[in-house]
Formats: C-alpha cells, sequence, structure tokens
C-alpha cells in the first residue's frame, strides 16, 4: 500500500515539474501524464482528472490533454522539435513530410534533431513558416495543393537521389541521367512561369 502512495507521489512531484515548464514538455513529461490519466493513480487523491491537473500539475486539464494528444498524434519526435524551435501543431503537420524517425530534411540533407543541430533547425523552420504564412495569404486552398504536391514529391525524389548514388553500370547511370534532365526541364517550365 505505501508503494502505491510513494509511486503517487512521485508521479506528482513529476507532473509539479512538468507545470513549471509547461511550454517546454519532454515526450517523457507527457508520457508520465498520460500514465496518471490513464491509470487513474490521481483518484487516490480524491480529486477528478480536472482538479489534479489544476492542483498537483499547475496547469489546465485542457493543456495536459492537448500535450498528451500531441504525444499520441505526433510521436516522441515533435517534442524533441518543439525544445529546439517554438512549433505550433499545425506547422508541424505542414512539415511532417520533411521528418523521417528523429531526422529533418534540410536541403535534401537528413538532420538529426538534437541541440547541436539547433541554429541549423531553427533557421530552417523558420523559413518553412514564413513560406506558408506567405502560401496562405494568397490562397489557402493553394497551400493545401502545394503541402500535398511537396509531400508526394518528396519521397520519389529522395528514391532517385538514393539510386543515383548507387548506380554501376553506364545504362543505369545514362537512364538516371535521362530522368533528372527531364524533370530538371519540366521544373524550369514552371520557374519560368513564376513572377
Amino acid at each position: 500500500m505505501i508503494a502505491k502512495y510513494l509511486d503517487l507521489g512521485a508521479n506528482i512531484g513529476r507532473g509539479q515539474a512538468f507545470g513549471m515548464m509547461a511550454s517546454r514538455c519532454s515526450a517523457a513529461q507527457a508520457e508520465i501524464l498520460r500514465g496518471v490519466r490513464d491509470s487513474g493513480v490521481y483518484k487516490r487523491l480524491g480529486l477528478t482528472w480536472d482538479a489534479f491537473c489544476q492542483e498537483q500539475v499547475g496547469i489546465s486539464r485542457q493543456r495536459v490533454d492537448t500535450v498528451i494528444g500531441q504525444l499520441e498524434e505526433f510521436g516522441e519526435v515533435y517534442f524533441a522539435l518543439a525544445q529546439i524551435v517554438r512549433i505550433s501543431p499545425e506547422t508541424y503537420r505542414e512539415i511532417a513530410p520533411k521528418i523521417e524517425g528523429e531526422t529533418i530534411e534540410i536541403e535534401g540533407e537528413m538532420v538529426p534533431i538534437i541541440p547541436e543541430n539547433a541554429a541549423r533547425i531553427r533557421n530552417a523552420v523558420s523559413f518553412l513558416r514564413n513560406e506558408l504564412q506567405r502560401a496562405k495569404k494568397r490562397d489557402p486552398s493553394l497551400l493545401n495543393l502545394l503541402c500535398d504536391i511537396r509531400a508526394r514529391l518528396q519521397y520519389p525524389l529522395d528514391k532517385l537521389k538514393q539510386l543515383a548514388g548507387n548506380m554501376r553500370t553506364p545504362a543505369e547511370m545514362d537512364g538516371v541521367r535521362l530522368m533528372v534532365c527531364q524533370i530538371s526541364e519540366r521544373l524550369d517550365e514552371i520557374k519560368a512561369k513564376l513572377p
């Protein structure tokens, strides 16, 4: 019985620490809160989930539920990225095609989402955020279309890049060169139409 209350106390302490830095929550903190919520251990204090969040964690139940929802929707990588750069769920959804595992694609390179790469990641996310805002101002439906096109192009372009590095015969190399030239010509046609 005492062990159960010690466990509850430890979780409350972790939750209070979470409350002090709610805007910069880690995946581990979100996991702890989800565990407390799902197990119902907070009821041992005679509290509702709402009251537990307010009194023991120090933030609203809505905020805690939002954080748990972000963990469930995006996984741990969202929190790793949020530790480096402020990012809304909406922006994260838009850049998700550029995220693979625990890396983010920046200028064609998969960059680990770690503090050592913080400056580069912040610049890339800021650039993308500005790009998305400009597109939204022009036409919200255009933004959705552009994001869809980008997501659909990412995989084949990555595969083509991978193939280019693994060609063994002259015929294979010629095939990839031809495809790259055709894609490049189409992109030049599109570029020429831009103001």
